[in-house]
C-alpha cells in the first residue's frame, strides 16, 4: 500500500459512524490551517473526484468559495462521501460562528451534517503527524527535528507514491525524504555543474526539487549550489574527498552525458610546478599528449634498439593515462597507443630465429602474430592526423626491422616452400552439416582475435585454430581456389595479367560466377551473404571486406578490423543457430601493412608483362636481378616476388602477393555447435512450398510449436491459419497461410518452446518455389 492509498483510506474512514445513534455524514471537512497538504490535493482529487477546495473561484481545479461549495454538495450524485479541503482554516475556527473566518462562514453549519478529518485529540492532521501517529496514522518512526520536518514537507508530493512497507523498520530523517525527490543526487549534481542555470530552472519548475537538491548538496557534498556556485563544486570535485570521489567515478563512467564538466575543469588554474599530474586537470593530459607526440616523432632518427627501449620508458610514463576519463573522451589517443606499442616492442625483442617452415609457423602462430595485432591496435587508437604521424614514426622504428627480419628468414627457405602445386594444397572435405565461411584476407592475427571473441561469447562448443601455407603468389585469383577437390579441375597456363587459374576442360579463366557454379559439382551449396540454407549437406559462403578495405584505405584498415570481426562473429552465430553443426572459417592469403608505405623495390615496368605491388610476371629474357618462383598452378610459369617486405609500387601501405609469414601463413578456424547448450537442438532438414502451404521436415521439434510469423517472437504476427505441433524427426509438419494477399512477402519459420521462446528461426518468402 502506498502513502496515497493510505491517505485516501483515512479520509474515507472519517465518514464512519454509529448507525444506531447517528445518520450517515453528508461530507468530510478537512481543516489544514498550516496548508501543509496543499501539494497533494491535485493527486488526491484524481483518485477521489468528490474532493473540493475552499478558495477563489476556479472550477477547473474544483476550487471555489463557500457558496459554490454548497451548490456542489446539493448537486452531488455520487455514492462517495464528498470531502471539502479547507486550506488556511483550522479545526478551532468552527467552535463558534463568531470565530469562523468570513470565507468559511457559509460552511459553518455543515459541521453538523458531516465529520471532521482530524486527529483523535481534535488537532489538524499534519503530514508528519499522519506518518508518525499510531492512532489513525501510519505509525512510522519519523525524526522530529526541524530539518526533517522541512524535508518531509518538500518531498510530500513524491512521498505519495512510496510503499508504506519500505518506510518501516528505520528512523526516517531528512536525508531519507530528500532522497525521494532527488532520487539520483550524483547525476543531478553533475548535470547542474555542466549547465547550472538551466538545471536550476528545471528543478524549480518541478516544485520543491531545487530546495531538496540544495539540501542534499549541503548535507552530502559540503556546499550550497545557490550560495557557493559551480566554481566551488568544481574545486571540491578535483579534491576527490569523501562523497566527491563517487561523483568523479560516476562522471568517468559516462563523461559524454555531462558535456559541461570538462569546460569547468579546464577553467581551474593550472597546477604549480610542485604538484603531481592529475586526472582532474584536463590540461595536464593535453600537455602530456603533446610531449608524447614529440618523443614518438623523434624515434624516426634513432636505432631500432634505442627505439625499443624508449617506447618501454614512454609506456611506463604515459600508459596510466589510458585509464583516465580523457581517454574515454578521445583526448588521449597516444596514451592508448603507447600501451599497444609496448606490446609490439616486447614481441619484437623476444622473437627467435626459426630455420624451418614448421618452426616459422609455430613461432608466428604462437607469438609473432601479437606484434601485427598490437601495431593495428596502436593505429586504431590514434586517428587524428598528428597522432597518426607520431605512431607511424614509432611503428616504422621498431616494426619495420622486425618485418624485414622475418621476411628474410621466410624467403631464405623459399626453395622448400611446402605448397608448391595442387598436389600439395589443403583439402576441404565435404561433410554433412559443415559450412565453409570464406573471409578474404583474414590474416592469422585477425583469426586469433576472432577466436578470442567467439570464446568470450560462449556460442560455440569447440573452437580449433590450425594453419596452412597459401599458394604463390599470395593473391586471391591464385590462392582462393587452391584446395582439393576443386584444384583437380584447374590449372594453367598463365595468361593475361591477373594470375588467374583456368578450368582444364574449357581453358577459361575462373571468375567468381564460374567458381560458384562449380561448387555443386563438388557437393557444396553456395549460400549468399545473408542466407542460412538447410544444414543437411555441405555449403560455402563468403563474408567480409578486409582485403577490400586494405587496398582502398591502406593503414586505415586498422580502423575497420573490429567491425569486420564483429560481423564475422555474428555470421558464425547465425549459421550455428540455423542448425549447422560446424562452421569452418577459411581464407586465401594474408597481407603486409605498414603506415607510411612499404619500402620501394625498383623493377622497371618495361621488364615485366604484369607488375603488381608484391609480385610480377617477367618478360622473357628480362634482366631484373630478382629471384623467380614457380606459379602454383603451373610450375613452368615463373613469377617475380618482391624481396623482403618491399613493393614494386611506391607508397603502398597495404599489399600482398609476396612471400612473408604474414602473407603466406593462412589460418583455418573451426567452430562447432554446442550440444544442449547455447545453440539450439532443433534443425531444419527440408522446406517446400505447395501454393500457400509450407511443408517442413524438422529434427528435434516433436511436441514444439511450429509457426510462420512476420516477427520472430511475436505470436500476434502469425501468418499461419493455425500454428502446428512439430512432428517426429523425418516426418512432415504442414503449415497453411491464411491470407493469399501475403503471397511473396517475407516471413520467418519459427519453432517455439513451451515458454514461448524461439528455438529456431529461418527466413522464408510466402509461396516461394
Amino acid at each position: 500500500m502506498t502513502i496515497l492509498t493510505a491517505l485516501l483510506h483515512a479520509l474515507r474512514d472519517a465518514a464512519a459512524y454509529n448507525s444506531h445513534e447517528l445518520t450517515a455524514p453528508r461530507l468530510i471537512l478537512w481543516p489544514d490551517e498550516a496548508q501543509e497538504w496543499t501539494p497533494c490535493i491535485e493527486v488526491l482529487r484524481a483518485n477521489h473526484p468528490a474532493l473540493w477546495s475552499l478558495g477563489d473561484y476556479a472550477p477547473e481545479t474544483a476550487t471555489g468559495p463557500a457558496v459554490w461549495l454548497r451548490y456542489q454538495l446539493e448537486t452531488h450524485t455520487s455514492t462517495a462521501v464528498p470531502v471539502i479541503y479547507l486550506p488556511g482554516i483550522g479545526r478551532p475556527a468552527f467552535r463558534s460562528a463568531a470565530q469562523c473566518p468570513k470565507p468559511a462562514q457559509h460552511l459553518f453549519a455543515l459541521q453538523f451534517q458531516g465529520q471532521f478529518w482530524t486527529q483523535n485529540n481534535g488537532k489538524d492532521w499534519t503530514p508528519c503527524a499522519f506518518l508518525a501517529s499510531a492512532a489513525g496514522g501510519l505509525g512510522l518512526d519519523v525524526a522530529t527535528d526541524p530539518d526533517t520536518q522541512k524535508a518531509l514537507q518538500e518531498s510530500l508530493r513524491a512521498l505519495l507514491d512510496v510503499e508504506v512497507a519500505t518506510l518501516r523498520g528505520c528512523k526516517l530523517e531528512a536525508a531519507d525524504f530528500r532522497a525521494l525527490v532527488t532520487k539520483d543526487p550524483v547525476r543531478t549534481l553533475l548535470r547542474w555543474m555542466g549547465d547550472p542555470a538551466r538545471i536550476q530552472r528545471e528543478l524549480e519548475r518541478a516544485g520543491s526539487e531545487w530546495a531538496s537538491f540544495r539540501a542534499v548538496c549541503r548535507d552530502s557534498y559540503g556546499f550550497d549550489p545557490e550560495k557557493d556556485g559551480v566554481l566551488t563544486a568544481t574545486e571540491k570535485l578535483t579534491h576527490g574527498k569523501a562523497a566527491w570521489s563517487l561523483v568523479w567515478e560516476r562522471y568517468k563512467e559516462a563523461p559524454r552525458a555531462y558535456p559541461g564538466i570538462q569546460q569547468r575543469l579546464e577553467s581551474l588554474p593550472p597546477l604549480s610546478l610542485f604538484e603531481e599530474p592529475s586526472e582532474y586537470q584536463p590540461r595536464t593530459n593535453q600537455h602530456a599528449e603533446k610531449r608524447l607526440e614529440t618523443d614518438l616523432l623523434a624515434l624516426a632518427t634513432v636505432s631500432p634498439q634505442a627505439a625499443l627501449a624508449k617506447i618501454k620508458t614512454l609506456a611506463a610514463e604515459h600508459a596510466p593515462r589510458a585509464t583516465w576519463v580523457w581517454a574515454t573522451l578521445g583526448e588521449s589517443p597516444l596514451a592508448l597507443s603507447i600501451g599497444h606499442l609496448r606490446e609490439a616492442a616486447e614481441v619484437v625483442q623476444t622473437s627467435g630465429t626459426p630455420t624451418t617452415w614448421d618452426a616459422l609457423a609455430d613461432d608466428y602462430a604462437t607469438r609473432g602474430w601479437q606484434a601485427d595485432r598490437s601495431v593495428g591496435q596502436a593505429l586504431a587508437a590514434a586517428r587524428s592526423s598528428a597522432a597518426t604521424q607520431a605512431v607511424t614514426a614509432a611503428i616504422r622504428a621498431i616494426y619495420l626491422p622486425w618485418l624485414e627480419k622475418f621476411a628474410s628468414l621466410t624467403q631464405s627457405l623459399a626453395a622448400t616452400y611446402p605448397t608448391t602445386g595442387p598436389q600439395h594444397c589443403r583439402t576441404l572435405p565435404v561433410e554433412t552439416g559443415t559450412v565453409y565461411l570464406f573471409a578474404d584476407g583474414l590474416r592469422l592475427d585477425l583469426a586469433r582475435c576472432l577466436e578470442t571473441r567467439l570464446r568470450a561469447a560462449g556460442l560455440a562448443g569447440e573452437i580449433t585454430l590450425t594453419w596452412d601455407w597459401s599458394a604463390l603468389p599470395t593473391v586471391t585469383a591464385t590462392a582462393k581456389p587452391a584446395w582439393q577437390p576443386l584444384a583437380a579441375k584447374l590449372g594453367g597456363p598463365l595468361e593475361g595479367v591477373g594470375f588467374q587459374v583456368k578450368e582444364r576442360h574449357t581453358g577459361k579463366a575462373l571468375v567468381q560466377a564460374r567458381f560458384k557454379a562449380l561448387l555443386p559439382e563438388l557437393g557444396l551449396t553456395f549460400l549468399e551473404a545473408n542466407a542460412l540454407g538447410l544444414p543437411t549437406g555441405c555449403a560455402w559462403t563468403e563474408y567480409g571486406s578486409v582485403d577490400t578495405y586494405g587496398h582502398e584505405q591502406g593503414a586505415k584498415l586498422a580502423w575497420r578490423v573490429e567491425e569486420e570481426l564483429a560481423g564475422l562473429q555474428q555470421r558464425i552465430a547465425d549459421l550455428l543457430h540455423a542448425g549447422w553443426a560446424k562452421v569452418h572459417v577459411i581464407t586465401d592469403h594474408g597481407w603486409l601493412m605498414l603506415p607510411g608505405g612499404l619500402p620501394k623495390a625498383e623493377l622497371p615496368k618495361h621488364l615485366t608483362a604484369s607488375r603488381w605491388s608484391r609480385c610480377a610476371l617477367p618478360d622473357p629474357d628480362a634482366q631484373h636481378g630478382y629471384p623467380l618462383t614457380a606459379w602454383f598452378w603451373d610450375a613452368a610459369e615463373a613469377v617475380v616476388l618482391a624481396p623482403g617486405v618491399s613493393c614494386f609500387v611506391a607508397g603502398m601501405e597495404y599489399a600482398h602477393g609476396g612471400l612473408t609469414v604474414q602473407e603466406a601463413l593462412i589460418p583455418s578456424l573451426t567452430v562447432t555447435a554446442q550440444v544442449g547448450g547455447g545453440t539450439k537442438a532443433v534443425v531444419l532438414k527440408d522446406l517446400k512450398w505447395l501454393g500457400l502451404r509450407l511443408n517442413v521436415v524438422l529434427e528435434g521439434a516433436q511436441g514444439l510449436t511450429v509457426d510462420l510469423r512476420r516477427q520472430v517472437a511475436d505470436a500476434a504476427t502469425s501468418l499461419a491459419a493455425s500454428p502446428m505441433t512439430g512432428a517426429a524427426t523425418g516426418q512432415k509438419t504442414s503449415l497453411l497461410v491464411a491470407d493469399d494477399e501475403t503471397l511473396g512477402t517475407d516471413a520467418w519459420l519459427v519453432v517455439i518452446d513451451a515458454t514461448g521462446q524461439p528455438l529456431l528461426k529461418h527466413p522464408v518468402v510466402i509461396g516461394e518455389r
